[in-house]
């Protein structure tokens, strides 16, 4: 049934490493993530915009808890979520959760200001997806620092809120006002062929401690623009992870003209993309002094 030998899955952590092994999304140790499309790739094939691009590369540098949803199946999910955890904290640990053998021993063993939690699927089709009382002890761990990347078959982020806070996972509120962005895909056949784009790009607020949706880039049709919302890309890079206005302004502008530059340029793979990215990061922290926290952009 398994393509895999199960022992994988069980096989606990060797004492003696200092590190968990490095696991692929499916489970398989010393295996590389699958899909080697950037988020450069993604702006070039018009999945998403490179503002919207600027903003989620910000995020991600705070460490964002992000699902990303879709309804249909080969939507992109993983491949948008992969390319997201490439813009994580240089010195971030990705722990690939194992769905239905997943044990939690890593909230004892890793620290959870320098690990980036990943779910390949909140689910119950598969063992090797994420559900019940797994999904709910994950959003607890959000209380103590930790943050997360998953995926779930959903439309809106009212939609993965539903499912969340409902039988049979039933999430406390408390726990899910620790999520921060819900980006939707949508997939359909067109007269350009199969299309897969961002439609949705959507903010959690939590205020007194309730999770409520804010709208931050809608795209009406596959085919239509996304519409991008500027002043809300800032209120939440200030509300939720400190920037100050002018720094996030400024950074958001700066980053989608190197997005920009590197699809103008031909720049292809994920590869290509991390030494690219590696390569701006020694550019701008060289004299870097007063960064706030969780963050790495130039004051």
């Amino acid at each position: 049934m398994y393509p895999w030998p199960m022992e994988r899955w069980r096989r606990p952590p060797d004492p003696e490493l200092t590190e968990f092994p490095q696991a692929d999304w499916w489970g398989r140790y010393g295996a590389r993530a699958t899909g080697d499309l950037s988020l450069v790739d993604l702006v070039r094939l018009g999945s998403l915009d490179a503002s919207t691009a600027a903003f989620l590369w910000i995020a991600l540098e705070q460490r964002a808890s992000v699902i990303v949803a879709a309804r249909e199946h080969g939507a992109g999910k993983t491949t948008l979520l992969t390319a997201l955890a490439d813009l994580l904290p240089e010195g971030t640990t990705c722990y690939y959760l194992r769905g239905w053998y997943e044990r939690f021993a890593f909230a004892s063993e890793l620290d959870p200001e320098k690990t980036y939690l990943l779910v390949n699927e909140i689910s119950d089709h598969l063992p090797i997806y994420l559900w019940g009382k797994g999904v709910r002890r994950l959003f607890a761990l959000l209380a103590g620092g930790w943050r997360l990347g998953a995926t779930v078959h959903a439309q809106g982020a009212d939609e993965v809120l539903a499912l969340l806070n409902s039988f049979p996972l039933e999430v406390p509120v408390e726990h899910l006002v620790g999520l921060d962005l819900v980006v939707t895909l949508g997939m359909g056949v067109t007269s350009e062929g199969l299309l897969r784009r961002v439609v949705r790009v959507e903010a959690i607020r939590a205020p007194e401690n309730r999770a409520t949706i804010q709208l931050l880039a809608l795209r009406e049709t596959l085919r239509s623009p996304l519409a991008v919302y500027p002043s809300v890309f800032l209120e939440t890079l200030h509300d939720r992870f400190g920037l100050r206005v002018e720094v996030a302004s400024r950074e958001l502008a700066r980053r989608q003209r190197r997005i920009a530059r590197w699809v103008a340029e031909g720049l292809r793979g994920r590869d290509a993309f991390r030494n690219a990215l590696a390569a701006e990061r020694r550019h701008l922290t060289e004299g870097v002094v007063g960064l706030p926290a969780r963050s790495s952009i130039e004051e």
